[in-house]
């Protein structure tokens, strides 16, 4: 069966969210969506060395998330397409600020949620290139939530509700 690519509509002005767990390929499907055009931004890549070490800290987390943020609304004044933001956003509030961007700039948002790309935490522990432990992996896990688009948001209660609700009867 033939598939006409032509026939698709691809908004003039996109930013692609990639979002997942660690080491759950966000990096790669990046590289393989930059083949056709854009412009990429990571957090990680704001807190890899000249050597090419990786090295992690609360303050730099914190500031590596801000210059994203800085970077692409700089991409967007320049009306770059497509943007893609590969960051675990593993909750909603991660990604508030790109949808914010967004709206303001006149792009089109589109969220590729990849999870967990089926993999364990143990498997994502041991595909980490940046030697993340699985009980961190775990922590991102259960904070996850499943849909982030601010509009969907506002009339539907965060997934995780119950969770937390359970995990105070269990102590």
């Amino acid at each position: 069966m033939k598939k006409d690519i032509d026939k698709v509509e691809v908004p003039e002005k996109l930013l692609i969210i990639v979002r997942g767990l660690p080491s759950s390929g966000k990096t790669t499907l990046t590289k393989i969506l930059l083949a056709f055009g854009g412009e990429s931004i990571c957090s990680d890549d704001y807190m890899t060395m000249p050597d090419g070490s990786y090295q992690f800290s609360r303050q730099g987390f914190i500031e590596s998330h801000k210059t994203c943020q800085q970077d692409c609304e700089t991409l967007m004044q320049k009306n770059i397409s497509p943007i893609i933001i590969h960051n675990n956003m593993g909750e909603a509030w991660e990604a508030e600020k790109y949808f914010e961007l967004a709206n303001n700039y006149a792009y089109s948002p589109m969220v590729l949620n990849l999870y967990d790309a089926g993999l364990n935490d143990s498997e994502l522990a041991s595909r980490s290139i940046h030697s993340m432990p699985q009980h961190l992996i775990q922590k991102v896990r259960q904070k996850w939530d499943i849909d982030i688009f601010p509009h969907r948001r506002k009339n539907t209660p965060n997934q995780n509700t119950n969770l937390h609700i359970l995990k105070r009867f269990q102590h």
